[in-house]
């Protein structure tokens, strides 16, 4: 579904709702916590946003409408999809994509790894519902729009705004479960801000390598599991999922490391039983990003996305990109 609030000779963007506490409503008392996530269409949300149609002309589309927590690969590949379509328009100049928090990260640097245009990719979310006595969600969605709709923006890739500061696919990480300012970019620190309707740049995001990999169709996303190394870990979930006989097959596992990317080496022992079978390990870190490895400044969540598109690239070697 998509519709456009047209105005001729402004600047174009396409604007692509896949739900989320931005587009969330309040179950009861709306100045009390509950709410349900993922209700509201883009459009709805978009008509929040006074004298838009003043300096924007908008195309809207509801690519889906969940909370993010249910995010998967499938959504993922349509919606690389939907934003290659927009983007290929010569007078779209950007898109933005409302979101859930929970996997916004992931999102983010997933679309980011896929990019093929100079044009922005924008992600917002919200930390408030909707129907919130103080929602935050039209303040992060008029900021996205404007970072969109900046020539600065141009080769940015993928990059999230939130709380009025923007950030880089690879270094943004939710940290915290409450605060409204609840996203951070580790020791990099945030791409720029905004002051009012100004987009302020500090630095631009380091190149990907092997970036821009191909879309995965959208059942033929590799199987990479997560798994934690703490305390007494035996690598009794390594070989539960070594054993798994449902399809599709353990094709890699993100080990979310202590310390430096350490292993318990009975969960070690395991690890090299699935390295023999042919899976791919990688480490992370459980404190935050590690330094100087070949995937500097990764977290596990993110590792595994650049896992599952760098498999998909060698299942399918002749696979045609969609961004």
């Amino acid at each position: 579904m998509s519709a456009s609030l047209a105005v001729a000779g402004l600047p174009e963007i396409a604007v692509l709702g896949t739900g989320g506490t931005i587009a969330g409503t309040a179950t009861g008392d709306p100045s009390l916590p509950g709410y349900t996530a993922g209700v509201l269409g883009i459009g709805e949300l978009l008509h929040k946003i006074p004298s838009l149609s003043q300096w924007t002309r908008i195309h809207a589309e509801q690519v889906a409408n969940i909370d993010s927590k249910d995010m998967d690969g499938a959504l993922w590949s349509r919606l690389a999809g939907r934003v290659a379509h927009w983007l290929e328009q010569p007078q779209v100049v950007g898109c933005v994509v409302t979101h859930g928090t929970d996997t916004l990260e992931e999102t983010a640097y997933f679309l980011h790894l896929v990019h093929r245009s100079d044009k922005p990719v924008v992600l917002t979310a919200a930390m408030r519902p909707a129907t919130a006595l103080d929602a935050d969600g039209p303040q992060n969605l008029l900021d996205a729009l404007r970072v969109a709709a900046d020539p600065q923006a141009r080769g940015l890739g993928a990059v999230c705004v939130l709380h009025g500061r923007i950030h880089a696919a690879r270094d943004v990480a939710k940290i915290s479960t409450h605060a409204v300012d609840a996203f951070g970019s580790s020791e990099h620190g945030a791409l720029g801000e905004l002051i009012g309707p100004r987009v302020r740049l500090w630095r631009r995001p380091d190149a990907e390598p092997g970036a821009p990999f191909a879309v995965p169709a959208a059942s033929q996303w590799p199987r990479v599991d997560i798994v934690l190394s703490h305390a007494g870990a035996d690598g009794s979930v390594v070989r539960a999922l070594l054993a798994d006989p449902d399809p599709p097959a353990l094709r890699g596992l993100v080990v979310a490391g202590t310390g430096g990317g350490t292993v318990h080496a009975r969960l070690d022992a395991a690890l090299q039983q699935a390295k023999a079978q042919g899976v791919r390990v990688e480490v992370a870190s459980r404190v935050g990003p590690l330094r100087g490895d070949a995937f500097d400044g990764l977290s596990a969540v993110k590792l595994r996305v650049r896992m599952q598109l760098e498999l998909a690239a060698v299942q399918q070697p002749n696979a045609p990109p969609l961004v």
